[in-house]
């Protein structure tokens, strides 16, 4: 049995942010770690019941053949419709081909068999978040903050929505919140410093530049958005 949300930092997708300056996007296309990153950490899940998922069906997706991953779920949930981890298992693997619908889908499968995990929502929100679904992204986060409020990636994860959806002031609140609960959370402080540029508050966008180059000094999209901003 494999977690899957947590082989990538829980950062499964982080979908655009809607509305920023030129400045800022320059950062954005710079800094491929903040668009689309995934890290590689194999934790268990604790669900509320227990399930087991096929093993052949798990290597597939551990080794990113995905086509294969969705191939051997979906045999396996035909003799086992009820297993919720082989749904969300299967979720996930859609959302790495793009298949959002489908993704969306089968984590509500998994979700109303009680696979209650904060893990599950936090990629639902980011599922939604794809689909510029942004009402149910945020409803999404906002369960998994019910599930653990003490997860920077789960306060990150609706403060992206947030942003999405042109709530400055609430973004950055999420921001700041994944920020003190992780002050290393170098993905919260990039999408803070560009809400900070955006607003053309270019101090507050360069201290928290500043901040990903003492967590990183070799994190050279920040240190050429950082020149820009010193620039001006």
């Amino acid at each position: 049995m494999i977690f899957l949300n947590r082989m990538f930092g829980r950062i499964q997708r982080i979908f655009q942010v809607v509305y920023i300056s030129s400045l800022a996007f320059s950062l954005a296309c710079l800094l491929s770690s903040a668009g689309c990153a995934r890290r590689e950490a194999l934790e268990e899940p604790v669900p509320t019941k227990r399930w087991t998922c096929d093993r052949k069906a798990d290597e597939a997706l551990k080794r990113h053949d995905y086509k294969e991953g969705i191939h051997l779920h979906r045999k396996f949930l035909e003799t086992e419709p009820g297993n919720a981890l082989a749904l969300y298992h299967l979720g996930y693997a859609y959302g790495h081909t793009g298949d959002h619908e489908r993704e969306v889908l089968f984590y509500e499968r998994a979700a109303a068999l009680g696979f209650e995990e904060d893990n599950i929502f936090f990629n639902l929100g980011m599922a939604y978040g794809e689909m510029n679904r942004i009402e149910e992204a945020i409803k999404a986060f906002q369960k998994a903050l019910d599930l653990d409020p003490d997860s920077a990636d789960n306060h990150f994860g609706l403060a992206l929505a947030y942003q999405r959806g042109v709530a400055d002031r609430l973004a950055e609140e999420e921001f700041l919140k994944a920020i003190e609960l992780d002050p290393s959370h170098v993905d919260a402080r990039l999408y803070l410093s560009m809400l900070y540029a955006d607003r053309g508050d270019m101090q507050k966008a360069a201290s928290q530049l500043r901040h990903i180059l003492k967590i990183d000094p070799s994190n050279s999209g920040a240190r050429e958005f950082l020149k820009r901003i010193e620039g001006e």
